[in-house]
């Protein structure tokens, strides 16, 4: 039988998933307006950014799903 707290995260995985996802919100907006302003090497590491973010995001809450 399953320890309850193995399938609830706790505040710290909560809380790195939900930094981890504003962060990639962050990064894709200012991707988007790089892009709009020609800063085509600049966006490409903001896009990179923001998709490491969502995989840290993802990460940290799978963690917390007890996965």
């Amino acid at each position: 039988m399953s320890d309850s707290r193995d399938v609830i995260p706790t505040q710290s995985e909560a809380t790195i998933a939900s930094l981890a996802n504003y962060i990639a919100e962050m990064a894709g907006e200012l991707a988007t307006m790089a892009n709009r302003s020609e800063l085509t090497m600049l966006a490409y590491f903001l896009n990179l950014a923001r998709v490491e973010a969502e995989t840290k995001s993802r990460e940290a809450a799978a963690v917390g799903d007890g996965r």
